[in-house]
């Protein structure tokens, strides 16, 4: 297991039901990573299977990963608890970032895309190796402190790398070769904000999906 560290979540709704929003309140957020596996394809097909008109007020994903269900849940419902994990210990940081630093995390951002965009293909290559090494050693090395850092090169790998892939080596080193992509969104600043609204009131956890356990209310 590569990591078992909690995060409990800030004050917790006082609604006691939840409550589903309408077209003129909601606030809609998406992705803010590129996920092997993501569902924002399929979402058509699993609204159909959401629970929350039978008086379901709780929702845990103990996989998030990119997080399409929780993000499209999260556009369309006010639920009275939510919890989400994953093992992958910088995509919890970043999810922890954006909810509690997001302004730091966009400032780094928006000079990440201010020194990318505008350069050459040969030195967009040399730029991007530069953060991923930078982002390797913080992986490695880094302490608290270097998390929004962190957090900020994890998106800028996501958003330049191919395909957005995350992949490591045996030694945790993220591998991934640079995209060819010509004009990457970097700081999608709109949609990090509204993320961490959202995520202001979500139970993060960085651990194994059994501890999901506690929070699930089982009815047999």
């Amino acid at each position: 297991m590569e990591c078992m560290s909690v995060i409990n979540t800030k004050d917790k709704l006082n609604t006691d039901v939840f409550v589903k929003y309408t077209s003129d309140n909601r606030k809609i957020v998406k992705p803010f990573l590129k996920w092997a596996g993501g569902k924002s394809q399929l979402l058509k097909e699993i609204r159909q299977y959401y629970p929350f008109n039978k008086g379901i007020s709780k929702y845990a994903e103990p996989f998030v990963g990119g997080g399409a269900v929780l993000f499209d849940i999260l556009s369309h419902y006010n639920l009275k608890e939510i919890y989400i994990s994953d093992i992958n210990r910088e995509l919890i940081n970043t999810y922890l970032i954006i909810r509690d630093n997001p302004e730091e995390l966009i400032k780094l951002l928006l000079g990440y895309q201010s020194e990318f965009i505008p350069i050459d293909n040969d030195n967009r290559k040399s730029y991007y190796l530069n953060k991923r090494e930078r982002f390797n050693d913080l992986k490695i090395n880094g302490s608290v402190k270097d998390n929004t850092e962190k957090a900020a090169l994890m998106i800028f790998l996501n958003k330049t790398c191919f395909n957005g892939l995350y992949r490591v080596n045996r030694k945790r080193l993220f591998n991934v070769p640079m995209g060819a992509y010509k004009n990457p969104l970097i700081c999608d600043g709109k949609n990090l904000r509204a993320v961490s609204d959202k995520l202001k009131n979500v139970t993060i956890v960085c651990g194994d999906y059994r501890q999901s356990a506690d929070f699930i209310d089982l009815r047999l």
